[in-house]
């Protein structure tokens, strides 16, 4: 017991000498100018009622359930408004959660930023992306109609008393991560943004990712159309090529994002998030001494990055 005890204190020691070494770049100024919409996301405005269900009534939020249909016939959007009950109009942050499992990181960090006085709108995920029986089309409209709910969203959002347009932010997580970079390029509504443990190279990503979920896919995919590693990956960037964030990075901001990376990460490889740092301009970066899931470790220190970043920046906006 003692032997384990001494080995988790040295794990602890080395992890702390780690944050010492953790880097942060700040970004290289470069406002975009203004883009034209982007034909692949376009999509006709509607009014958006979803359906309200209030569940939980915390000392300072409440927190509401909302669902209402998905671009993506027939699947539903799920999300979970937390209130505030000051009275005031803060800031809303909308929140993208990982690939699978359960939504502890997502839950956590609305959570945290509703204390601070934040509304914040976390969104569960719509459906799969990676069925190998549907095919890489799939994911890629998955991720397309992602993007076009969560531009929906901020429709209903800015046309409510509520919210104002220019005080709307983003947080993705891991998947998540990957669409909240998409989404800030795509969409102008949404200003500062926080990506925590994506990339950039999708094709890149599904060919070369660890993670259990994506590797399974990856094999079923080509054991079912018999074609090699390469062939897949070849596949890949022809579909996931409308929907890679590299593709956009230009029209991004980078000072209004900041990039959380784990340097040990075998789900989205540290070189492919470095791809999508440095497409985007070159934002402030946080290079953690992690691995992918292991950040959960420094999980109060993300979020209160986070929101220091909110706070800087949608101060600047007052």
């Amino acid at each position: 017991m003692r032997k384990i005890r001494s080995v988790f204190v040295l794990l602890l020691v080395a992890l702390v000498a780690q944050l010492g070494c953790m880097a942060t770049y700040k970004p290289v100024v470069r406002r975009p100018i203004d883009h034209p919409e982007i034909p692949h996301f376009r999509y006709e405005r509607e009014v958006l009622n979803p359906r309200i269900e209030r569940l939980k009534d915390e000392k300072s939020y409440w927190i509401e359930k909302l669902t209402f249909p998905s671009s993506m016939v027939p699947y539903r959007v799920t999300a979970y408004h937390y209130r505030p009950k000051s009275g005031e109009r803060p800031p809303t942050i909308l929140i993208i959660p990982i690939l699978g499992g359960n939504y502890f990181f997502s839950k956590n960090i609305a959570k945290y930023l509703a204390r601070k006085g934040y509304s914040t709108l976390r969104f569960e995920r719509t459906t799969d992306p990676l069925e190998a029986e549907k095919g890489l089309h799939h994911t890629e409209r998955v991720l397309r109609h992602g993007i076009i709910d969560l531009r929906r969203t901020i429709d209903w959002l800015t046309d409510s008393d509520d919210v104002r347009s220019h005080r709307i932010g983003l947080v993705g997580i891991s998947m998540g991560a990957i669409v909240a970079a998409l989404a800030v390029e795509v969409e102008p509504r949404i200003g500062p943004a926080s990506i925590i443990l994506g990339g950039g190279n999708i094709a890149a990503i599904l060919t070369s990712s660890k993670e259990n979920g994506v590797v399974r896919f990856r094999e079923k995919i080509m054991q079912g159309k018999g074609i090699s590693l390469e062939q897949f990956h070849e596949e890949a960037a022809n579909v996931m090529a409308p929907v890679d964030p590299l593709a956009y990075a230009s029209r991004a901001d980078p000072e209004d994002i900041l990039m959380f990376t784990g340097r040990f990460d075998r789900v989205i490889p540290y070189e492919h998030s470095k791809k999508l740092w440095r497409a985007m301009g070159k934002p402030m970066w946080i290079r953690m001494p992690t691995g992918h899931y292991t950040s959960v470790l420094l999980l109060k220190y993300i979020r209160n990055r986070i929101w220091l970043h909110f706070e800087e920046l949608f101060g600047q906006n007052e």
